[in-house]
């Protein structure tokens, strides 16, 4: 065990040190959300097939001990994320009402979103940037398996961000690169690059992010800081620090278990049945009114609105145009100018002057009943669907929106007396 770390757990535990340390030989915990976006609790656990148990944090969060759950008929549904208990209960003291814009600035992969998008109804837009270009792709796919579409994914650095988005955010999600101490459990490799530097370089990574998150964030606005670590440097005194810099942010006070020295912030370890996270929710002062935004330019198309009219039951919507694909939105979706790798609902591609629709299209929760050619699979077809394979079925030849239960899966063609297989190669299932 590194030297260093084991000199600091001293100084975070305690009288709990010895037993943090034993805590390590442990299993990991392992767990999942509900994705209430999506359809409700009961009906989400009426399809879930492996033992659960629930969690006295949230009633929300389950642990699990099903090393397959990527498997689950739940899970390629959409209807639950992976993320263990503390990660997710960041975002659940947070004041939901009259929010228009939600901002996640480190948002990859993307279990903060999700998680704040489920507790924010309405017409709520998620800004959701990652600064590394290949983890923001894959937050924008785990976006599209939770059917989540009130989303821009931007793939930018803060403060370019920042600079468009000054005081407009009701909401902003601020989950920092750490040194995460509080994961070594499930990566013990951490320790062989674990240091004091590290600790102190990160820290300042931090505390330039926190500047942009205040920019952003309007008056009476909320933000939310989280870490996965346990060091004083990257937690407690980082939202000391910040709140002597901006005299017009307050700490909410959250009343939890903690092993924080700051009261009102959260710091849990395996201790309490959890991966090891730190959090805190701040609030600006002010009256919080409804920013101006500008927003994109609408985009015209023949060949894809023919097919919106022939496939869609919709009196209004929004058409944009994005790196040469198509993307449709129900409401109106901020300009950030660049760095957009997804703005609403991917739509899909003309391609040598004919219309190719994307999977995104028929996983979005928010066209769920406005597809005018639907088809429900039985058990049965829904093993041969996701395994790749055509499906019989005597239909007219349109695209048709597959669901199982009557929650989408994807899409498929008919022709034939058979349904074309649209189902993306990467998600397909070897049976």
């Amino acid at each position: 065990m590194n030297e260093l770390f084991l000199q600091r757990v001293k100084e975070y535990f305690k009288d709990d040190a010895d037993a943090y340390l034993h805590s390590l030989n442990e299993p990991c915990t392992q767990a999942f959300f509900l994705n209430t976006e999506k359809a409700s609790r009961e009906e989400i656990l009426s399809l879930i097939d492996f033992p659960y148990e629930g969690s006295v944090f949230t009633k929300d969060s389950f642990y699990h001990h099903n090393d397959n759950i990527g498997k689950s008929r739940a899970y390629e549904l959409g209807l639950i994320y992976p993320q263990e208990i503390a990660a997710s209960l960041t975002s659940a003291f947070v004041n939901t009402e009259d929010v228009n814009l939600i901002v996640d600035l480190c948002a990859a992969p993307g279990g903060k979103t999700i998680n704040i998008l489920n507790r924010v109804r309405g017409d709520a837009i998620c800004i959701c940037n990652d600064v590394s270009h290949s983890r923001a792709l894959t937050l924008s796919s785990n976006l599209e398996r939770l059917g989540l579409d009130r989303v821009v994914v931007t793939n930018k650095k803060s403060e370019d961000l920042a600079d468009l988005l000054e005081e407009k955010a009701d909401i902003v999600i601020l989950d920092v690169p750490c040194s995460g101490e509080g994961m070594i459990r499930k990566y013990p490799e951490i320790l062989e690059t674990y240091s004091l530097k590290n600790i102190e370089n990160l820290a300042q990574i931090q505390s330039d992010l926190l500047e942009q998150a205040y920019r952003i964030l309007k008056q009476g606005g909320q933000l939310i800081y989280s870490t996965c670590t346990y060091a004083f440097e990257e937690d407690e005194n980082q939202i000391i620090s910040f709140l002597r810099r901006h005299e017009d942010m307050k700490l909410c006070e959250i009343d939890m278990p903690s092993y924080s020295k700051l009261k009102g912030t959260v710091k849990l370890c395996p201790l309490n049945d959890t991966e090891g996270q730190f959090f805190a929710l701040l609030k600006k002062d002010g009256t919080k009114e409804k920013a101006s935004l500008s927003f994109m330019k609408n985009t015209r198309d023949k060949t894809v609105e023919d097919f919106i009219r022939e496939n869609l039951i919709l009196d209004e919507y929004e058409l944009y145009q994005n790196n040469e694909h198509f993307y449709l939105s129900l409401k109106k979706l901020p300009d950030l100018k660049s760095g957009i790798l997804k703005c609403g609902i991917y739509l899909g591609d003309v391609v040598k002057k004919r219309f190719e629709p994307a999977h995104d299209l028929y996983r979005s929760n928010s066209l769920k009943g406005k597809f005018r050619y639907t088809y429900d699979l039985n058990d049965e077809e829904y093993m041969t669907f996701i395994s790749g394979n055509q499906l019989k079925a005597d239909l007219e030849d349109h695209y048709y929106q597959i669901t199982y239960r009557g929650y989408s899966l994807g899409y498929g063609k008919s022709g034939s007396g058979y349904i074309k297989n649209k189902y993306p190669k990467g998600l397909r299932r070897m049976i």
